[in-house]
């Protein structure tokens, strides 16, 4: 296909008609040649996909399609996935707002280092009550080893989510059968994702923010419960991405022995009613 773009941005929208126009124009003011973008509006009742479908007239590079059935975030993301046609993709939130130079800078990496398998900025996030957090992710930058990368994602320190932005090669994203629910659905998906991402190859920050995110009081996770059996939950999911990923029989063996230590852990905690401090802290989507 001659007209084949090189990256493409993914946008899983929903009920975003009063916000996302942002995020198209700042879309729209990608410098990165052979661009294009993707919108996949779920089923929804506001006028998010006539706010979609007229930004598309307006920009060749952009497409919409209208969901007739309720896909929520993870099958509206693998929708995308399966409706790319690139070498690169990345996920453009609704309410994320990016800065022009933001997919041409994140491409350029994925060019000039082949061992990088996504690349991403720093993000600022803006909350529903206007303060402001900074967030950044190096922890992965520069690790060769796949083992410890994964036990880096897996140890949940620091802004792990961040990645999740950024600009992947699409190909090897295929070969995880995209995001995944589990027990308590949607919850944290994201960390299964990121993890089995950081098996395929090295992840690479660029220290600067050219991504800012903006909170809704309809944000998914402003809605989740944050409990001990999510947790619980999301790492079995965790668990499952180890036993489908391509990694050694001793990496799989290392890896299922850390997180069989966290379920037991947090088994404990839910008989008992405790809660460890470190599955306290949590973020975005």
């Amino acid at each position: 296909m001659s007209n084949r773009p090189k990256v493409s941005a993914l946008v899983p929208a929903y009920q975003s008609a009063g916000f996302i126009q942002e995020t198209l124009d700042s879309l729209s003011l990608q410098t990165q040649d052979g661009f294009s973008v993707i919108i996949s509006v779920d089923l929804c009742d506001d006028e998010t996909y006539e706010v979609c479908l007229q930004h598309c007239s307006k920009d060749s590079r952009f497409s919409v399609v209208k969901q007739d059935k309720r896909l929520g975030y993870v099958g509206n993301c693998n929708a995308l996935l399966d409706m790319a046609n690139s070498d690169y993709v990345l996920f453009a939130f609704h309410d994320d707002i990016l800065d022009a130079s933001y997919v041409e800078r994140l491409c350029a990496i994925l060019d000039s280092e082949p061992d990088v398998v996504m690349s991403f900025s720093d993000v600022l996030l803006t909350t529903v009550e206007g303060e402001t957090k900074y967030w950044k992710y190096q922890k992965l930058d520069g690790v060769e080893k796949k083992f410890t990368r994964g036990l880096a994602m897996l140890s949940r320190k620091g802004h792990w989510w961040v990645p999740n932005r950024g600009v992947f090669r699409l190909e090897e994203a295929r070969t995880i059968q995209g995001l995944k629910t589990h027990a308590y659905g949607e919850f944290s998906t994201d960390w299964p994702w990121l993890f089995h991402m950081s098996l395929l190859g090295q992840f690479k920050s660029i220290p600067e923010v050219l991504c800012y995110k903006f909170y809704k009081k309809e944000s998914i996770t402003r809605g989740w419960g944050f409990s001990l059996k999510q947790w619980h939950s999301v790492t079995f999911a965790c668990l499952r991405e180890v036993l489908i990923s391509s990694v050694s029989m001793w990496d799989k063996v290392r890896f299922a022995g850390y997180l069989a230590y966290k379920l037991i852990k947090l088994q404990v905690e839910i008989q008992t009613g405790s809660f460890i401090s470190c599955f306290k802290s949590r973020k975005e989507s």
